[in-house]
């Protein structure tokens, strides 16, 4: 997902803040579109549960629907799978995203999104 550190031995940190985020996402990858719903955001990536994720690596293709509380916008943007969730909690499975084609505008749109999600959750606290 979001430019991952690695930390030493698999220990990874991002260099940017999520916000939670439950909106339905279809992506595409194979000739094939899905949907599934993401968990968290960030300017660089996006969490989708999934029970059967792709492997690290595979591109997909993303149209992110901005909610309608946050001025309803869709963003079509392009993916990168990052790392998979494969635990024993299948609610907590899935795959970690990172964008790897976004316009400024797109970007301009996830901060957007991410400012008024975070003012949601916890008004005191600013995104990065």
């Amino acid at each position: 997902m979001a430019s991952d550190k690695k930390m030493g031995d698999g220990d990874f940190r991002r260099s940017s803040d999520r916000v939670p985020l439950q909106a339905m996402i279809t992506y595409r990858m194979g000739g094939q579109e899905y949907g599934n719903l993401a968990a968290d955001v960030s300017p660089h990536g996006i969490f989708l549960r999934t029970f059967m994720p792709p492997p690290v690596g595979t591109e997909l293709d993303l149209v992110l629907e901005i909610p309608r509380e946050q001025g309803r916008h869709r963003v079509v943007l392009r993916g990168k799978v990052a790392r998979v969730e494969n635990g024993p909690d299948p609610r907590k499975n899935g795959m970690g995203v990172h964008f790897v084609s976004l316009s400024c505008t797109d970007l301009d749109t996830i901060h957007l999104l991410m400012q008024g999600l975070v003012a949601l959750v916890d008004p005191e606290r600013e995104p990065e």
